[in-house]
Formats: C-alpha cells, sequence, structure tokens
C-alpha cells in the first residue's frame, strides 16, 4: 500500500474564515503578494465584511506652511479616549510625496484632504490613496470684485455600496458677500468610467449658495453648510441613492442681530445631521447643539449645554474650532492657533464633561515659525474600524472625464 506524499491543499473557505480573517490588517496587506488569487480575495468585499470590526481609534494631524508648498509633515497618534491624559504623536510620513493639506472628511476609514486644490483620497490600512478628477471650472465668468470657490464632498451608501461625490462652484462678491452663482455636480461612473455631470435634481427653493466649511456622509446622504448671504446659513442634502438635493435654512441662532456670524460646524450627532453653535464658548461657556429632525419638512431641535463653571477655564482663555465627533458622541475641541503646549478638548455631550488631553511630540520648528509665516494645521480624528475596502471609487485605473 502507497502513502501519498502529496500535501493537501486546504479549503478556500478555511483560509478565509479561520486564518485570514485573524491576522492584523498589516499582514494581510503583505500576503496580496501570495498570489493573485490571495490579492484578489483580500481585496474583495466579501472578505472584507467578513474581517472583524475591531475599533482601531486614531488622530491625524497636519502642519503646512503655506507660504512654501512642500513644507509639510503628518503627525499620528493612537488611541485617544482610552489614552492616558498626557499623549505623545509620532511623526509620520505618510507614502506620497502629495501628503499635507487641507483635510476635509473622514468617510468611513477614508481620510480626504486637498493639496494644492485637488482633492486625494488616502486609506491609512491599505496604503490606498489616489488623486481624485478635479472638476473644470474654467468656464465660470467671474466678475470684477468677485471671487471663485470649488468644493467637494464624499459620501457612501451602504444599502447600494456606492461612493459618490459633488463638486460645489460658487461665485461671490468679496465686499458685499452676495453670492452671484452656483453651480453642482455630481461624480457619475458607468464600466469604469468617471464623469461629472451636472445635477438635475434640485428643487424650486435651491437658491445659489456658497461652502462653508467640510461635508458629512450619513447613512447615504450627504450634508454640508452653506452660506446664501452675509449672515444667512443653509444646510445643503444630497441623497445618493436618488441624488436629489435638498436645501434648509438654518434658524435665527442668537437675538442680538449685531453679533458678528455665528461660528458653526456641521457634524454627526445621534446619527442625525448636527450643526456645532461655539460662538459664546468662550465668553459664556454655552454650546448650542442644532440637529435637522427632518430635511423635506425643514424641522430642527435644538439643545444647549453650558459647561460646568469646575471646568470653564479649560475654555475661557483659548479660541476653540470644533472639528468632528467620535463614535461615542464626543465633540472634538482644536486650538485656533498652534500654541505650546498645544493639547486638545473632548467633550462628552451625553455627561456635559470636557477632559483635558495634552499632546506633546510636535516638533519645535512649528511653534517657531515667524508670525508672518502662513501657517496652517488640521486634525481629523478616525475612530471607525479598519478598512480593507478596496473600491472602485477609490481606483487609479478610472478613465476621468467630463460632462456638462
Amino acid at each position: 500500500m502507497c502513502l501519498s506524499t502529496e500535501t493537501p491543499e486546504l479549503p478556500m473557505h478555511l483560509v478565509t474564515e479561520e486564518i485570514l480573517t485573524r491576522l492584523p490588517s498589516q499582514s494581510l496587506m503583505r500576503f496580496k503578494c501570495v498570489s493573485k488569487l490571495w490579492s484578489s480575495l483580500i481585496r474583495s468585499r466579501y472578505f472584507s465584511n467578513r474581517f472583524p470590526k475591531v475599533p482601531s481609534p486614531r488622530l491625524y494631524m497636519c502642519l503646512w506652511d503655506q507660504t512654501t508648498i512642500n513644507d509639510y509633515e503628518i503627525l499620528t497618534l493612537a488611541p485617544l479616549d482610552n489614552s492616558p491624559t498626557t499623549s505623545t504623536f509620532v511623526a509620520t510620513k505618510l507614502p506620497d510625496s502629495m501628503m499635507g493639506g487641507y483635510i476635509l472628511q473622514n468617510l468611513g476609514g477614508f481620510m480626504i484632504y486637498v493639496n494644492k486644490r485637488e482633492p486625494h483620497i488616502y486609506n491609512p490600512t491599505t496604503g490606498q490613496l489616489v488623486g481624485f478628477p478635479l472638476r473644470s471650472s474654467d468656464h465660470i465668468v467671474v466678475p470684477p470684485g468677485g471671487e471663485k470657490v470649488v468644493a467637494y464632498y464624499f459620501g457612501y451608501d451602504p444599502l447600494s455600496h456606492k461612493y459618490k461625490a459633488v463638486s460645489l462652484i460658487s461665485v461671490f462678491l468679496e465686499e458685499t458677500k452676495q453670492v452671484i452663482s452656483s453651480v453642482n455636480y455630481i461624480f457619475s461612473q458607468k464600466n469604469k468610467l468617471g464623469y461629472w455631470n451636472k445635477a438635475a435634481l434640485t428643487p424650486t427653493d435651491f437658491c445659489p449658495h456658497v461652502p462653508s466649511k467640510g461635508g458629512i456622509s450619513i447613512d447615504g446622504v450627504i450634508y454640508y453648510l452653506a452660506l446664501v448671504d452675509r449672515d444667512r446659513f443653509v444646510v445643503v442634502s444630497f441623497d445618493i441613492r436618488s441624488e436629489e438635493f435638498n436645501m434648509i435654512q438654518v434658524p435665527k441662532l442668537h437675538e442680538d442681530a449685531s453679533e458678528d456670524t455665528p461660528d458653526l460646524t456641521l457634524l454627526e450627532h445621534g446619527g442625525k445631521a448636527t450643526l456645532c453653535d461655539q460662538t459664546n464658548l468662550r465668553d459664556k461657556g454655552v454650546l448650542a447643539l442644532w440637529t435637522v429632525e427632518d430635511v423635506r419638512n425643514k424641522k430642527w431641535s435644538c439643545k444647549s449645554l453650558v459647561v460646568q463653571p469646575s471646568q470653564l477655564p479649560l475654555v475661557d482663555s483659548i479660541t476653540f474650532r470644533v472639528k468632528g465627533t467620535t463614535q461615542s458622541g464626543k465633540v472634538l475641541l482644536i486650538p485656533k492657533d498652534l500654541i505650546s503646549p498645544f493639547h486638545i478638548l473632548s467633550y462628552d455631550l451625553e455627561r456635559n464633561d470636557m477632559r483635558k488631553i495634552e499632546i506633546s511630540g510636535i516638533p519645535d520648528f512649528w511653534y517657531n515659525m515667524e508670525e508672518e509665516d502662513d501657517l496652517h494645521f488640521d486634525v481629523m480624528f478616525m475612530d471607525k474600524s479598519e478598512s480593507l475596502i478596496y473600491s472602485d471609487f477609490l481606483s487609479s485605473s478610472f478613465d476621468w472625464g467630463e460632462r456638462d
């Protein structure tokens, strides 16, 4: 009787279910090189859906000297909420010469940012990074004293597993802030071809507007904040599946009309688009939350939080800006200016409790820049689970084009 010396092959389902899904993402990225089959498997949506959803909180910080385009640095820190009071940044160069600039959005594990006016998409887990096609605006006429603004917003529909992008091109007068015109474009895909198409479905009350701050994506809907004149805000929504736009005017936030333009940030809170008004945070210790309850029927709800008296010293001497929320509902407050020692605040809205997180390790070079230097810094917190998705939306093999 002869015994076979051949080594039996492991069934693919065993490799998938019992071995690969138990490995850390760093190992999986290396194992793509084993074979085309393994690479295809690891890159598949089937595999990414079965990969354990292990939270991987991480804080990214970009420092950028805008007077010298290529002078920037990316710092990264993990974790945030479960770390000691004092945390340390470790300088990390993300793997592309184009990294650095304005961070636009955190989209389910993808970092979206603008460098040299071009949007880029980066997945820290897979290392996939691509430049996104610009929507040309050369045909837009800008009158004397006018300014043109081009903005990009990205979203994901969890039901159809589709990513989409919206571009807003606006023209306004710098002195009066009067919005002259605005046009929305939608990035569409068909047979691995990508095109910008002018939006068709806009309601009758959809008026010209200019972008205010970055957008968010919630359950297949993209939201962004915009201005229709000097001090009148609107929230615009775009449904990824129906490609329908809606616009809802922001209520009057302050009775005193002489006050400056409210300091607003659009974020996700409780699964809904919410405006965080930090106008009175420094002087009065008040943070107001305006939640969009129903876009179609233009319904809002509002609540105000008053910082505990013992925690007022955290906010009464430094001007902060809101920069998103964590999955646990904590609002992140980032100093407006880069000051040493640098710290951020984590504001638990449910407990009305504020936590100071000190951050060291930022190179002294950035603190020692002269006043005339144009220093910009941006911070983004990513606490979504690691994403192994290689979406066609991010594929660098697209043929890009434009259609009006």
